[in-house]
């Protein structure tokens, strides 16, 4: 029985919708987000890169209520698999450990682990959905033998649009991992000072999250001096920061899983004419789109409309999206580009962003996160300050 250290994240609801929608009985699901996702456990992916690895967990739910759904783990997460996920029914495979502290059998490997669930629940002559195409060539060559007798449909598109609209839980741990976010923007604004270095600043936004309740930052991109026009600077470069120079940072604090995503650009004492216009043209279009956007709206109508807004005031504006959903990933759907056609729904929390390049190299960027409802758009990074000009 499951101690309830994670509530239950899936959207259940939605989830059996498409499942009955697409004519699917059961779905077979290892990769790592999705895993996550329907079992509630944030387990390491089975290998120290995170990837699927060699030692998978996979789910396995059924649209019939009398099939309940099983999680099949590695027999060193069992314990924590039992007490974190929903699914009661959890079985482990002996991989790295060949016994635990639970006296419960272990299969002596997944196949066999797999092929009694199958058998238990008598999957067979159904149609099975699986992640086909993001799938390794050896394990969807695997399944095909496990689910002999079975159609098997590719539904990694209808998870991924499953997972747009938000539960309850899921944007209550957004909301968290916001707040401590816009903390961490404040603790980072008020350290930057001539002479301190973006790896200085990037301790200090690292530390507030982590006083603040966050079990760790998702991520921190400092863009400064020779990383001034990147947008994505992974590594502090140890420069110190002087008068005048251009500093980016895109943060976002974990919250049992789920990450906040938004950027401030700042100026140390002075910019110029040319960098604070740009700068109010990309805040003022960035709310301007985001507060429009309507359940219906679909990413490249968003994108259009946004492209339409930013070159009324800059030529040759440079992305290729506008914004984008976020959840247990960074960049969910719906994918604010030309292309997409998925329209966005009550329920989705996602983040709007327009960036340009100046003539001194510096890249100014400005992004919010906002929550779509039926009545309207909530902007959830109101409480984080704007202002392009850190005084000295």
């Amino acid at each position: 029985m499951s101690l309830g250290i994670n509530p239950r994240i899936v959207n259940e609801p939605r989830l059996r919708a498409m499942m009955a929608q697409r004519g699917i009985d059961a779905i077979l699901l290892r990769g790592v987000t999705n895993t996550k996702y329907l079992s509630g456990f944030f387990h390491n992916g089975g290998d120290h890169d995170g990837s699927a690895g060699h030692r998978p967990f996979v789910v396995l739910y059924c649209l019939d209520p009398a099939r309940p759904p099983a999680f099949i783990v590695p027999s060193v997460d069992l314990h924590l698999a039992i007490t974190s996920s929903w699914i009661e029914d959890v079985r482990a495979y002996a991989t790295a450990e060949f016994h635990t502290d639970l006296d419960v059998p272990l299969y002596p490997d997944f196949e066999s682990a797999a092929r009694a669930v199958l058998h238990e629940r008598q999957i067979q002559g159904m149609t099975i959905g699986t992640e086909g195409s993001q799938l390794s060539r050896g394990f969807a060559e695997f399944l095909e033998s496990l689910l002999d007798g079975n159609r098997i449909v590719d539904i990694s598109r209808d998870i991924a649009l499953v997972r747009m609209v938000k539960t309850d839980e899921e944007t209550h741990r957004i909301r968290r991992a916001i707040d401590w976010t816009v903390a961490a923007h404040e603790s980072f604004r008020a350290a930057i000072r001539p002479g301190v270095t973006d790896r200085e600043l990037y301790a200090v936004a690292a530390r507030r999250m982590i006083d603040e309740g966050s079990e760790g930052h998702q991520f921190i991109f400092v863009g400064t001096g020779p990383t001034r026009f990147a947008a994505n600077a992974r590594f502090p470069t140890g420069q110190a920061i002087r008068s005048g120079d251009f500093l980016r940072v895109d943060m976002g604090a974990s919250c049992l899983g789920y990450s906040a995503d938004f950027v401030r650009s700042y100026y140390l004492g002075q910019s110029s004419e040319r960098a604070r216009d740009v700068w109010r043209w990309l805040c003022d279009v960035e709310m301007e789109v985001a507060l429009s956007i309507k359940p219906g709206d679909t990413g490249g109508e968003i994108f259009e409309r946004g492209h339409r807004a930013i070159s009324r005031h800059i030529n040759k504006f440079p992305r290729e999206f506008i914004g984008h959903g976020i959840g247990l990933i960074q960049n969910e759907e719906p994918r604010m580009c030309r292309d997409n056609r998925v329209p966005i729904e009550p329920g989705t929390v996602y983040c709007v962003e327009f960036s340009a390049y100046l003539d001194d190299g510096a890249r100014p960027h400005v992004e919010d996160m906002y929550l779509i409802t039926e009545t309207g758009v909530e902007m959830l990074t109101r409480n984080c300050p704007r202002d392009l000009i850190v005084p000295i």
